[in-house]
């Protein structure tokens, strides 16, 4: 079974026939250079893993940006809608050109639930219902825009809760 020269038996290792050694052919690099890239790519990957660590798993794909300091919502535009409202409170309303719309909902219910938390945290409401059905929370009411827009400005400074709070214009 053994020849000088050339190999002609196979190679025990660990009990298992790995390699057969006949005039060169070897049957086991393959399996080394299928091992050898494997050990390649597996230490190579592992400086994109620490990068990625870093970088937060979700990225934002929303059009609006969120200021990341409170000073920076007073220069977030405000928007302004005009429409038709009428008072559902019951109490009789004096009429104003402008409204702080803190909250919007198609419910009467939602509503009233989001002006106890409002009312919760010191402001004043009244709610209101455009010509679409619409029930608008408004915590403050005027005829001047001026003081309409500060208060938009300061009511985002200091509640970012509220940052959506947006000026209605009553149509005529």
């Amino acid at each position: 079974m053994f020849k000088f020269g050339i190999w002609k038996m196979p190679v025990f290792l660990t009990g298992i026939s790995l390699l057969t050694i006949n005039s060169r052919t070897y049957k086991m690099k393959p399996a080394i250079y299928l091992t050898l890239i494997a050990a390649i790519l597996l230490t190579s990957c592992s400086g994109t893993r620490k990068q990625l660590r870093n970088q937060p798993l979700f990225k934002s794909t929303s059009s609006v940006i969120a200021p990341e300091k409170k000073d920076d919502m007073a220069t977030v535009p405000i928007k302004e809608v005009e429409e038709k409202v009428v008072s559902v409170t019951g109490s009789e309303q004096s009429y104003h050109r402008y409204y702080v719309i803190i909250g919007s909902f198609r419910y009467i219910e939602n509503a009233k639930k989001h002006q106890r938390i409002v009312l919760e945290d010191g402001f004043s409401s009244e709610l209101l219902r455009n010509e679409s059905g619409l029930f608008r929370v408004s915590v403050l009411s005027t005829d001047n825009i001026a003081a309409a827009r500060d208060d938009i400005r300061r009511i985002r400074s200091f509640f970012p809760k509220y940052n959506d709070t947006w000026l209605l214009i009553q149509k005529d």
